[in-house]
């Protein structure tokens, strides 16, 4: 099964937040199981700029070691993911669909579309304004867990 993973779940590990706990869980249940993980290259770009914020005003550390530790970690996510792909044409409908207020969700949705994913896993559920029967079905990392 493929799934494509919001960045907020996985920056959720990487950054410690508050539901770190499940969302580890969840990705390990993920990744270990028979299902195919995959993220944007939008949530990548996103990623790199919040990893690399928090490394230079949480962790306080100063370039090379911060590009270092942003380099380390981002490898072990692209070690962990794969990459859903756009066209031109998916970036359009994701422009152009009226469901969604907001365009950076509807990327996701369209990537998420794009390559068969059955499910797109995020904590922002409420942002995905999707129908229950839509060909990709939106669910939170407890969601997902409580389906195994």
């Amino acid at each position: 099964m493929k799934v494509l993973v919001d960045s907020n779940v996985i920056l959720e590990v990487i950054l410690q937040r508050e539901q770190v706990v499940l969302a580890r869980r969840c990705l390990s249940t993920l990744i270990q199981g028979n299902h195919e993980a995959y993220l944007t290259v939008g949530g990548f770009y996103g990623m790199i700029y919040t990893v690399d914020n928090y490394l230079r005003k949480v962790m306080g550390l100063k370039k090379p070691d911060r590009i270092d530790a942003l380099r380390s970690i981002m490898k072990q996510v692209l070690n962990k993911f794969q990459v859903a792909e756009h066209d031109r044409e998916s970036l359009l409908r994701s422009i152009n669909d009226k469901v969604f207020s907001d365009l950076e969700d509807s990327c996701q949705y369209q990537a998420a579309l794009k390559e068969g994913c059955t499910w797109l896993l995020t904590f922002n559920k409420s942002d995905f304004d999707v129908s229950g029967d839509a060909a990709v079905k939106v669910i939170t990392p407890q969601e997902f867990l409580n389906s195994k």
